[in-house]
């Protein structure tokens, strides 16, 4: 404990030391820190001498000693691993001396911390520190909620089962990611309603078991068709622009400081409902397997071109869990069938 106090306090004596060099040579202005005793200064200082001065005289006979054993080492006089064997003695005998010659210098921890406790308490005008904590709070004040804020989402995807039955059978597991940005606004500061909207890029992934594959005939008519051999991956995935529109509900009480009553809408639990609609932007049609490997980003697989449906959140401080309906069939009529997105999933803001 005592060479952690001590390493400690030559820490702040070499910054210290270093601040007044740096003020000699550029600032003539900047003050000397004064949080440590002249004396306590002066004995630290003394004491960071005298192990340099140990460490420099002890490394220089070793340096002595490596070198002999470097020397042997090129004529051949011993082998290279004798060789690493004697170095290692060397730097163990050396520490071993240095830690010796430094607990010799019988420096008195408890006396220097004493000075430097009388000289702290002496030297500290409460009353200004006082002074310098009311101005500080005296300066706060709570701000409305009123922010842009990145937004990140992850969330099972679930096509609930409908008339397609071979969708029902062969439907893997399916996720969604979205990432974008939403804009928070507070009503008031003592107000539980946040006003929430922004944009963001979802991706939806639908996969597909049992080497199935989503085909489109001529005609434009979509199917799953088994591969023939086995396929590694085998998955739908459709990019859409969504803008969300909602209120955030806070179930967090008032609180006061400084005389000044406030309500923090991202601390404890809160309720958030929204609607959200979007366009697609982009599919992309990934097979990989035996003897096969592509990903065909023209084909039209009959994605709903729009998507809009409605979201609840669940947040417990920074953890937002939520539920997503989509209102709009995934494919477009006609196609498989009519089955909407259910999502559940965990979002966050940063």
């Amino acid at each position: 404990m005592k060479k952690l106090i001590v390493s400690g306090m030559l820490c702040l004596i070499g910054m210290s030391s270093q601040a007044q060099t740096i003020k000699w040579d550029f600032n003539e202005n900047t003050p000397i820190d004064e949080r440590v005793s002249p004396v306590v200064r002066e004995k630290v200082e003394k004491y960071a001498i005298e192990i340099r001065e140990i460490v420099i005289q002890e490394k220089l006979a070793m340096e002595t000693e490596v070198s002999k054993v470097d020397a042997d080492l090129e004529t051949g006089v011993i082998s290279d691993s004798l060789a690493s064997n004697l170095k290692a003695d060397i730097a163990l005998r050396f520490s071993e001396r240095i830690n010796s010659g430094i607990e010799n210098l019988k420096f008195d921890l408890d006396e220097v911390v004493k000075q430097q406790v009388q000289y702290s308490i002496m030297n500290t005008d409460v009353e200004q520190l006082k002074k310098e904590q009311e101005e500080k709070t005296k300066e706060w004040h709570y701000k409305p909620k009123n922010e842009m804020t990145g937004y990140l989402a992850y969330g099972m995807i679930v096509l609930p089962d409908d008339d397609y039955t071979k969708l029902n059978d062969h439907l893997g597991y399916s996720s969604g990611i979205d990432f974008g940005f939403l804009y928070h606004r507070q009503l008031t500061k003592t107000s539980p309603f946040v006003f929430m909207t922004g944009s963001y890029l979802s991706w939806r992934t639908v996969r597909f078991d049992d080497n199935y594959f989503v085909t489109r005939s001529p005609e434009g008519n979509l199917d799953l068709t088994q591969y023939a051999h086995n396929l590694d991956k085998s998955k739908l995935r459709s990019t859409y622009i969504m803008i969300p529109l909602g209120v955030k509900y806070s179930i967090t009480g008032l609180k006061t400081k400084n005389e000044e009553t406030y309500r923090n809408p991202d601390k404890g639990i809160g309720i958030a409902a929204n609607v959200y609609g979007g366009f697609r932007i982009s599919t992309n049609h990934i097979v990989e397997g035996v003897d096969v490997d592509y990903r065909d980003k023209k084909t039209n697989y009959e994605l709903n071109n729009f998507a809009y449906g409605g979201q609840l959140t669940l947040s417990i401080f920074n953890w937002n869990f939520f539920v997503r309906q989509d209102f709009s069939p995934f494919f477009n009529k006609g196609n498989f069938d009519n089955r909407q997105m259910l999502q559940f999933g965990l979002n966050m803001g940063f």
